[in-house]
């Protein structure tokens, strides 16, 4: 059973899943999760399960894998022992394990093989068939101070879908509207949580976002969460709603490889500047976290 919509659980179990995608690194116990969901032990994981229709731990190990997944592609030079400890597996032996049973492939051979498996949307995928022709405004490196960001947020499939992304925008800004949170200095966002096609439709989350400049008592499903601090290779594009995507690729595909960066485990994500806009064209800045 996977409950969607409001949920009196949503606001907790997304605290959860936020500290989990920090702290992959780190050993996560259903006791030290429990407690910042604010539940019994007894009751957290039935709980984390209705809410999100995955085990505790099935989401654990599902979203350390794809995230390896993708820096193994993203980042080829990374050694697969530093990839697998820096989220969180104990040994290579147990990640290799562990990345075989979910892709039926080594490791190595899924970074030789670009991702055949399973090809990421944004990292390694061939679109020879598809024209992904785009050019940025430019491209710039940020280096951003923390943002405090309200959200809401929205799992299942996406891609496509304006009005979709319209109802989450509308509806965050009514909720932050209401408490006079709305200023001259506000910033939109959109923050994946997932990695392209290495994600199952079904599982994939979203969360649109606003900056916030003090501390905000949440209610319902709205949660709040921090952008980290530091280096990001910035893409500036002019897109309509169809033209995303190419400009994720240009950034991954023909930016980074080529920047003498490497991608870092932060989140990437979409901005959006003030300005008017005309017709079906929008400006749209794309955050790859770098190092």
């Amino acid at each position: 059973m996977h409950i969607k919509g409001e949920n009196p659980y949503i606001k907790q179990i997304n605290k959860v899943q936020d500290y989990i995608e920090n702290h992959l690194d780190k050993s996560l116990s259903t006791k030290q999760l429990s407690q910042i969901a604010n539940f019994s032990e007894y009751h957290f994981q039935r709980i984390f399960r209705v809410v999100t229709g995955e085990s505790l731990y099935g989401f654990i190990k599902r979203i350390r894998l794809e995230r390896a997944a993708y820096m193994l592609l993203a980042d080829k030079k990374r050694s697969i022992i530093d990839i697998s400890m820096s989220i969180g597996f104990s040994s290579q032996a147990s990640f290799a394990k562990a990345f075989k049973s979910k892709y039926g492939i080594s490791g190595s051979n899924y970074r030789k093989t670009n991702g055949i498996v399973s090809q990421s949307d944004f990292v390694g995928q061939s679109f020879h068939e598809i024209d992904m022709s785009i050019e940025p405004l430019y491209i710039e490196i940020r280096n951003e101070k923390a943002i405090k960001l309200i959200y809401t947020r929205y799992t299942g499939p996406y891609k496509g879908d304006s009005k979709l992304f319209s109802r989450l925008f509308n509806k965050l800004y009514q909720w932050a509207n209401q408490r006079n949170l709305i200023s001259a200095d506000s910033r939109w966002f959109v923050i994946y949580h997932d990695f392209g096609n290495e994600t199952d439709q079904k599982d994939l989350r979203i969360s649109v976002c606003m900056s916030v400049d003090r501390n905000v008592a949440i209610s319902g499903d709205i949660g709040v969460l921090t952008l980290s601090e530091g280096l990001y290779g910035v893409g500036s594009f002019i897109v309509d709603s169809n033209e995303y995507g190419k400009a994720w690729y240009y950034m991954y595909t023909e930016w980074l490889p080529n920047s003498g960066y490497k991608p870092d485990d932060r989140f990437s994500f979409e901005h959006y500047p003030p300005i008017e806009e005309e017709g079906d064209k929008h400006l749209v800045e794309i955050y790859i976290p770098i190092v």
